[in-house]
């Protein structure tokens, strides 16, 4: 089968391995791709945010499944444009996407279909706005979040009136160009955050779905989560202390609610939704929609998930999924990020990678190939990723492998999962102070 995958980074490398790995032959093509990625199949340089060009290269060329990484070419509308050619997508209708695309949009949906979620104000007036902060009535730090696409920079938890007045004032004066000129002010949401992915294909006669292990990520640059955030320094699944009680309570208030809803509003939706979850004291609550993977928890997913990754996909871009259980390696999984000096202010590019053999798996999400030698091409540049029988034995594997790939000035936590770890055999629960 032939696959176009859209992306070039560490989520579609991890991706295009897992792919790679089916019983049925894949001939894959990524778009616009890396030299990671053109390792394991062509590279086509097409612009994600093109529709009518993705979709005429599509046209010519006829894969048998399009699956998209990132979420622009999503809210771009590439989905719609290449299956009005009949084409199977694993990817949502640009209508669907806006639940990623717009977060008045995302508050909405949660307060229509009774979802869980921070109390909120949608807020497109200077004064107005001004006025809100003035009068806050939910103590600090004020959630600040620009309406449309960001590049994962349009959130500030501002922790003064004076601070919320600065962000909110650069947010409307464009900032993030539109994106920013539509502001959603949330009240703080205090607990345990987590990501959880969930397969889903809806139309209107059709609803199912199927919910991958939930996962936790490491925003912050630093170890004890310190210093600004990140796109993610590293993330592993399952979570230790999450019971089966816990999982049921999730899909119950959070995951049938927002398929049901899908439905009733006339949405479709073939590909994936990652919730970003925290866990209160009230119990848990939507953070946001994203309609897309995550990076890193694919790379997470992706050493648990004990199925054709190729086969599946197709089913939920076919319209054929059904709502089972999906078949998962026993283990824990965890994926370590190894980023770039001067990352997340910068990136320092160019600098040789030396890369020895090891038992883990190392997947590209910032290189280039230059006469035979990796190179840093991004902020965030490798993982490292592998699963084990516990969470201990997965952070030791990685652990062990870290020597064998190294730059000058590569930075690395060490203790992505150690505080899970810890709340895990200290014998406390998602209940318990995090």
């Amino acid at each position: 089968m032939k696959i176009l995958l859209l992306g070039s980074g560490g989520r579609e490398h991890a991706l295009a391995l897992k792919l790679k790995a089916s019983p049925m032959p894949v001939e894959l093509v990524s778009a616009p791709g890396s030299d990671a990625l053109g390792e394991l199949g062509a590279c086509v340089p097409l612009d994600l945010e093109d529709a009518r060009g993705v979709a005429a290269w599509c046209a010519a060329n006829r894969p048998g499944l399009v699956i998209a990484g990132p979420e622009l070419p999503l809210v771009a509308g590439v989905a719609d444009a290449v299956r009005a050619l009949g084409i199977p997508v694993f990817g949502h209708d640009a209508e669907t996407a806006r639940l990623e695309g717009s977060k008045a949009v995302a508050k909405a949906f949660m307060e229509r279909h009774g979802i869980p979620c921070a109390a909120s104000w949608t807020v497109t007036d200077q004064t107005e706005g001004e006025a809100l902060i003035r009068a806050w009535p939910h103590g600090y730090p004020i959630v600040l979040k620009a309406d449309g696409l960001a590049a994962g920079k349009g959130v500030v938890l501002a922790e003064t009136e004076r601070e919320a007045l600065a962000t909110f004032r650069v947010f409307m004066a464009g900032q993030f160009g539109d994106a920013s000129r539509t502001v959603v002010f949330e009240e703080p949401l205090v607990g345990m955050e987590l990501s959880l992915h969930v397969l889903v294909d809806v139309d209107a006669d059709h609803a199912a779905f199927a919910t991958l292990p939930a996962c936790q990520d490491h925003k912050r640059i630093f170890e004890g989560d310190r210093g600004p955030n990140t796109g993610g320094m590293g993330a592993f699944g399952p979570i230790p202390f999450l019971r089966d009680e816990d999982v049921q309570r999730l899909r119950a208030v959070l995951v049938e609610p927002t398929v049901k809803g899908l439905q009733r509003d006339g949405l479709r939706a073939r590909g994936v939704l990652f919730l970003g979850v925290m866990w209160t004291a009230a119990g848990p609550k939507l953070l946001e929609y994203n309609v897309r993977f995550g990076d890193p928890e694919t790379q997470v997913l992706m050493q648990l998930l004990d199925e054709d990754l190729a086969a599946l996909l197709l089913e939920v871009a076919e319209g054929r999924l059904v709502s089972r259980d999906l078949k998962l390696k026993p283990h824990t999984a965890i994926t370590v990020v190894l980023a770039a000096e001067d990352y997340p202010e910068g990136a320092k590019k160019g600098v040789p990678i030396s890369i020895a053999p090891s038992a883990v798996t190392v997947i590209h999400a910032g290189t280039r190939k230059q006469d035979g030698q990796w190179l840093t091409h991004g902020g965030r540049v490798l993982n490292l990723a592998t699963s084990a029988p516990d969470l201990a034995a997965a952070r030791a594997a990685i652990e062990t492998a870290l020597p064998q790939v190294q730059w000058p000035g590569m930075q690395v936590r060490h203790d992505i999962g150690l505080k899970a770890l810890k709340h895990a055999e200290a014998g406390k629960t998602v209940q318990d102070p995090w």
